[in-house]
C-alpha cells in the first residue's frame, strides 16, 4: 500500500465545524463538499487517497495547487467498541493547524481498522493498522473537535470530540441548525452502540427478541426530541430493527 508523507501548516484551519457523522452508514464526512457528486469533482483537482472500485481505501483529498487538506470521507470500522473508561493516548503532542502533502502523488489510506467510542468524554478514536500505540504521535487539531493523528509524518488515525453532536441522518448533506442536545444523549448513543456490538457478536449474549426490545426502548426514550442528532439515532434504530426482521 502506498503511504503518504505529511507536513503541518501552522496556519489555522478553515474547515470550521464541517464535520458530519452519518450514523446509519458509519461514515465520517469532513469538509465542505455536500455529497458524493461534489467529492467526485474534487478528485479531479486533488491528490490523495481515493475509494476506487474494489478498493477499501478512504477518500482523503489534498488540493493540487497548494497540497493542503481539503476534505475526507472515512468509513468507520464496525462494530464500534464502547469503552467505559477514559481515553488514554500515550506520548502525544498537540499541534494546531492543517496538514499538507509533502509530495505530489496519490496514496492509499485506511484510517479505521479499530474504532472506539468513549461515552464519558463523548469521543471517538479511530486507529489504522499502522498506529503503534507505544510510540509518540502528534494530534493535529484542525478544528475545535477534530484532530488527525500523525506518526512518523504519516496519518494513522483521528480523534473526534463531542462526537454525538456531529451525528446526522444519511439523507442530510448540510446542517444549518442541529437543534438542542440533552446531556444524556451520549449515554443513549452508547447504549445503542453496545447493542450493535452484541448483535454482531459471534456468541450472542442475549436473544434477538430481547435485543429488539432494547433497541425499541431507546427509540421510545428519544422520541420526544427533534434535534437532528435524535432524528439520526431514531432512523438508525429503525434500520437496524428492519435488518433484524
Amino acid at each position: 500500500m502506498k503511504t503518504m508523507k505529511l507536513i503541518i501548516d501552522n496556519n489555522l484551519s478553515d474547515i470550521n465545524e464541517e464535520i458530519r457523522w452519518y450514523l446509519s452508514s458509519q461514515i465520517i464526512w469532513i469538509g465542505k463538499a455536500k455529497d458524493y457528486k461534489e467529492v467526485e469533482e474534487l478528485k479531479k483537482t486533488s491528490y490523495g487517497s481515493f475509494d476506487w472500485l474494489w478498493s477499501d481505501a478512504d477518500t482523503i483529498l489534498f488540493n493540487k495547487d497548494d497540497l493542503k487538506f481539503s476534505g475526507a470521507v472515512i468509513k468507520l470500522s464496525e462494530p464500534i467498541n464502547v469503552i467505559k473508561e477514559k481515553s488514554d493516548i500515550k506520548q502525544f503532542e498537540g499541534r494546531n493547524g492543517i496538514i499538507k502533502l509533502r509530495d505530489k502523488k496519490n496514496f492509499n489510506s485506511k484510517l479505521s481498522y479499530i474504532t472506539e467510542y468513549y461515552p464519558r468524554e463523548d469521543k471517538i478514536i479511530s486507529y489504522s493498522e499502522t498506529w503503534d500505540k507505544l510510540e509518540r504521535v502528534v494530534l493535529v487539531n484542525m478544528t475545535g473537535n477534530f484532530s488527525f493523528v500523525l506518526q512518523n509524518d504519516e496519518m494513522v488515525g483521528f480523534v473526534l470530540e463531542n462526537a454525538s453532536k456531529h451525528i446526522i441522518s444519511d439523507s442530510i448533506h448540510f446542517v444549518e441548525e442541529r437543534g438542542a442536545v440533552e446531556p444524556d444523549f451520549s449515554l443513549k448513543l452508547s447504549a445503542f452502540l453496545e447493542l450493535v456490538e452484541m448483535m454482531e457478536s459471534e456468541i450472542p449474549e442475549i436473544e434477538e427478541s430481547e435485543l429488539k426490545k432494547s433497541f425499541a426502548k431507546i427509540y421510545e426514550e428519544i422520541l420526544p426530541y427533534e434535534g437532528t442528532n435524535y432524528i439520526a439515532l431514531r432512523d438508525t434504530i429503525l434500520n437496524v430493527i428492519d435488518y433484524m426482521d
